[in-house]
């Protein structure tokens, strides 16, 4: 929103901004690390009942569960290290770890509902202030030749 002010000030073209390819895949990855911060501590049963569901009962076991959970993890936690490339902010990355260690020793360490839920809200809350600091970083956001660079 800020670049077409910018730009319509200076009588260049106001045709609003076209999506690029990066910032398509940068929806997806938001999306997705905010999908596993709010099914981690449930992922468990629901992996396990998806698997059945389509035939894989086979595939519900311990070792199972935990890899399925770990690459989840990884994944959130990609998520947000590759935001933060975009905006500097290196302690979402921080907090999201963080978020992801209480769940994983919550879950198999532990066995802590307390820390697997305290883990699932700090991962929340780092993804909806990821998605905040996101909407208000001018680098984060694109131009027509790619990412805006400072």
């Amino acid at each position: 929103m800020k670049i077409q002010i910018a730009n319509r000030s200076q009588g260049a073209n106001t045709e609003p901004l076209r999506a690029t390819k990066t910032n398509w895949l940068a929806t997806v990855a938001s999306a997705l690390s905010s999908g596993v911060a709010i099914i981690c501590p449930i992922c468990i049963p629901a992996v396990g009942a998806f698997l059945v569901s389509i035939g894989l009962g086979v595939a519900v076991n311990l070792t199972v569960l935990r890899s399925v959970l770990i690459v989840l993890l990884v994944a959130s936690i990609g998520s947000l290290t590759w935001s933060a490339t975009k905006h500097g902010r290196w302690w979402i990355v921080a907090s999201g770890l963080l978020g992801a260690t209480l769940i994983y020793a919550g879950r198999y360490i532990w066995f802590n509902e307390i820390l697997m839920w305290l883990g699932a809200a700090t991962l929340i809350g780092t993804s909806l202030a990821n998605f905040k600091i996101k909407r208000g970083c001018a680098r984060c956001q694109p131009s027509e030749a790619g990412w805006i660079s400072r």
